[in-house]
């Protein structure tokens, strides 16, 4: 197995020419413990020493060995399988020379046994119902995939009032066994007539980037209410939006129950009914 790494927001190669160590003590909780990825050099508060060119993405090869085995049982043939980091193509596969060449994503390595079951048989036989079963797994672990477009903007999490990386990594450590790994910047401030409404956080599932609205950058907003805002962006990053044949649902109910574990829900929703036109004016 390959050094384990943190998967703490990890998104892009990193620089040429980068260093870093990683003190072991200091690394959040694994994302997956089958898969991690390089952290990304924007955010990750130490260093990694890291030659140029080298994978993105660590894999444990015993995982990757134990699911190319149930696979050439099912179909009876040499099977060789890949492990990718894909942000489009989850699942490819192909027969070529005597062969079955797989290509799986990362997120099917520690996957529940039955999900895995479903895989095999989705890729053997084709099997409908355990297609969808896939489908409803790749659903759930959204949050896996990395990012499709890369950020160009500069990220800036260190306000005048309020530290976003600090709250961020409280937050993921504390709810979320440090296993978002999104970017978070704090957004452009735009002029122009008097708000009547006002989108306080935003998060960009190609990019994986939260933006928190800078209005919240203020002395009068307790950090509490800007954890809140942070907090309900995490959730889009983890919660899948529930679609039906008529519309995309982003706050199902299974998200507003995540969103009610945010210990300071009620003193935080109170506090946005009385002080909203206040951050319309900001």
């Amino acid at each position: 197995m390959q050094p384990a790494l943190s998967p703490f927001l990890a998104q892009r190669p990193l620089s040429k020419g980068a260093s870093t160590r990683i003190a072991p003590k200091t690394l959040p909780p694994r994302l997956i413990p089958a898969a991690l990825r390089v952290p990304h050099p924007r955010h990750a508060e130490q260093e990694l020493a890291l030659p140029w060119g080298l994978p993105r993405l660590f894999v444990h090869e015993g995982a990757r060995q134990s699911l190319e085995r149930r696979l050439a049982a099912a179909h009876r043939k040499p099977v060789l399988l890949a492990v990718t980091d894909n942000c489009r193509s989850m699942i490819s596969h192909a027969r070529k020379n005597g062969f079955f060449s797989a290509r799986i994503h990362h997120m099917f390595l520690d996957a529940p046994a039955h999900v895995k079951d479903a895989l095999v048989r989705f890729l053997v036989h084709r099997d409908r119902d355990a297609s969808a079963k896939v489908g409803q797994f790749i659903a759930a672990s959204s949050h896996r995939i990395r990012a499709s477009r890369p950020v160009r903007t500069p990220l800036v999490t260190h306000g005048a009032s309020h530290d976003l990386l600090a709250i961020f990594n409280e937050l993921n450590a504390r709810y979320f066994g440090g296993s978002v790994d999104a970017l978070i910047s704090w957004g452009r401030r735009v002029r122009g007539s008097r708000k009547r409404s006002i989108k306080l956080g935003t998060y960009s599932a190609v990019e994986r980037l939260i933006r928190i609205h800078p209005a919240l950058d203020r002395r009068w907003v307790p950090r509490y209410f800007v954890a809140f805002v942070v907090y309900h962006e995490m959730l889009h990053h983890l919660v899948p939006a529930q679609t039906s044949a008529r519309r995309k649902l982003l706050h199902s109910p299974a998200f507003q129950a995540r969103e009610r574990e945010f210990k300071a829900y009620e003193r935080a929703t109170n506090w946005e009914r009385r002080h909203l036109s206040r951050l319309l004016r900001a």
